[in-house]
């Protein structure tokens, strides 16, 4: 007895070390937080699993959404290029519907006499008909319709009908009207410059624009985005005729050709401006670029230019009647 007395009062040291050891390391770094088991993790692995309450600075399975094999798997491309082919079919099929309701329309504007309308619906039709022959079709309608609304004196929407006043000269009404004085002499088919007091004249309203489409080698004139004419035109071999918008600087009757190889005037057998010149505004390293004739008809629908506009003299010379400075001209591919 007196031994076990003995043994109980030299273990009792020990036993209140050990304790304020572990005292000294639950100061040091806190309680135990030792992590439960973790619960099953979802079948679906996208799935978010639930908030249980539990405070872990550990990520256990159920915490994790997908895993890095699934999220590096490539979409399966059966399912991708049959996704991709039933938007292609979506869109075609809606093009389809609109550009119906659109010749629709037309035929309601026609049959109702509405000739503005019904060329402001066909010219949005035109440019985005892909089918060449019904292109062209619609094309014949608009250069019918725009006989009447631009090219003649009946009253349109988009013009003015002026009444000549003491004083006026077809400059000042044209300043007047920021368009050109030989553009109201076309529409009101006057040979002369010779106005009256009194007498009525015809005036388009509107920005009057430039496209050239290198893809078709066509120019077309716009008026507020609507298509007025169009003309064949020649464009520049090994593609050096530049992309962008454009600004015509200035207007020549019979230019002179200031070529890479000497200068050359109006008649001159190495002129191949042909009768008219319609220059563009330089502009970064693109300068000397503009529209022009051509003394090589057979040029006009081929690359055969050193990057200008080629047009048949004769359509030059009306385009050339239609614009001033600052007409904007946008090219495209």
């Amino acid at each position: 007895m007196k031994y076990l007395t003995y043994r109980i009062i030299i273990s009792l040291p020990c036993v209140l070390l050990i304790l304020s050891h572990f005292v000294t390391i639950e100061r040091a770094y806190g309680k135990d937080n030792t992590i439960r088991p973790s619960r099953l993790a979802s079948q679906d692995p996208f799935l978010k699993p639930e908030n249980t309450g539990e405070v872990s600075g550990h990520i256990s399975e159920a915490d994790i959404l997908f895993t890095i094999d699934e999220a590096g798997k490539a979409p399966d491309e059966d399912v991708v290029q049959t996704t991709a082919s039933r938007k292609i079919k979506e869109i075609d099929k809606s093009k389809k519907n609109k550009s119906i309701l659109s010749y629709k329309l037309v035929s309601e504007y026609l049959e109702k006499g509405k000739k503005f309308e019904a060329r402001n619906e066909l010219s949005d039709l035109y440019f985005m008909e892909t089918d060449n022959e019904r292109r062209s079709e619609i094309k014949n309608k608009l250069d019918e319709l725009n006989e009447v609304l631009v090219f003649s004196r009946t009253p349109t929407p988009d013009a003015v009908n002026y009444e000549v006043k003491p004083g006026d000269s077809l400059v000042k009404i044209a300043n007047k009207f920021d368009t050109s004085y030989a553009f109201i002499m076309r529409i009101n088919k006057k040979h002369r410059t010779l106005i009256k007091i009194g007498e009525r004249l015809k005036i388009l309203k509107g920005e009057l624009s430039l496209l050239v489409d290198k893809s078709d080698y066509t120019l077309t004139i716009l008026l507020d985005g609507h298509f007025i004419k169009q003309y064949p035109i020649g464009i520049g071999k090994s593609d050096k005729t530049p992309v962008g918008e454009f600004v015509v600087d200035n207007k020549l009757i019979n230019p002179t050709w200031y070529s890479p190889d000497g200068v050359y005037k109006y008649g001159h057998p190495e002129n191949v401006l042909g009768t008219r010149w319609i220059g563009f505004e330089d502009k970064d390293d693109l300068y000397g670029y503009g529209i022009h004739g051509t003394v090589d008809p057979d040029s006009i629908g081929k690359d055969m230019s050193n990057g200008c506009i080629r047009m048949k003299n004769k359509n030059v010379e009306e385009l050339f009647d239609f614009v001033k400075a600052k007409t904007r001209v946008v090219m495209q591919e």
